[in-house]
């Protein structure tokens, strides 16, 4: 590496050279000497300098282009809208679902499970009641369980559609979302609308392009 560079500068080029590398030969198909031969220059121990592996490279990725919930942008005229668009929003991030299904295997990993498990409930499930609590005020929402609700429903899109859809074929998708649209819809809590079915299977024919 050149003398002077600047690490964060140095860190921020092998990010940028390793996504570009999974997406467009896949994770798997990535190797560290790819990187090396796209950074110009670069070694290995510089690679390694600033990341533990291969993985840590992708899961940095992952969560620089993942959304801060709590600088999320809330929009619509009450809190059962402003929920149906940020899950909208969410499966509309292209470029974030593709980097996660480039490195599918490795994203269904116990630990980085885990990571975003315990993620998921510490920054995402408050955000989210701030926004039921929001339509109970408003009359949008009916339930009183709120904290609840916002639990089910992180879990339902994150762990049950998110995680999983790496693995499920078209019809199994639709078959889910459709016992989800049917259970919160039962539930007095339409969350899952027309436009986010439709947004979901175009964010699923866009991963399984190259399949």
């Amino acid at each position: 590496m050149p003398r002077g560079r600047n690490p964060e500068e140095t860190k921020r080029k092998i990010l940028a050279v390793a996504e570009g590398l999974f997406l467009e030969k896949g994770y798997d198909n990535t190797s560290i000497q790819d990187i090396v031969d796209g950074l110009g220059g670069m070694t290995k121990g510089v690679i390694y300098h600033h990341f533990k592996s291969k993985f840590d490279i992708l899961q940095q990725i992952v969560e620089v282009n993942a959304p801060d919930p709590a600088e999320h942008i809330w929009i619509g005229e009450n809190g059962l809208e402003k929920l149906q668009n940020a899950f909208k929003e969410a499966f509309t991030n292209f470029r974030r679902q593709e980097l996660a299904y480039s490195g599918a295997i490795v994203v269904r990993s116990p630990r980085l499970l885990g990571e975003q498990y315990l993620d998921m409930f510490k920054y995402s499930v408050p955000r989210l009641q701030e926004m039921v609590d929001e339509g109970v005020a408003d009359g949008s929402i009916v339930t009183d369980f709120p904290k609840e609700l916002a639990e089910l429903i992180v879990l339902t899109l994150n762990v049950w559609v998110g995680f999983q859809m790496f693995t499920l074929s078209k019809e199994e998708l639709k078959r889910k979302l459709a016992f989800i649209k049917l259970t919160f819809d039962g539930l007095g809590v339409p969350i899952i609308s027309d436009d986010l079915l439709t947004t979901t299977y175009d964010l699923f024919d866009y991963l399984k392009k190259d399949d």
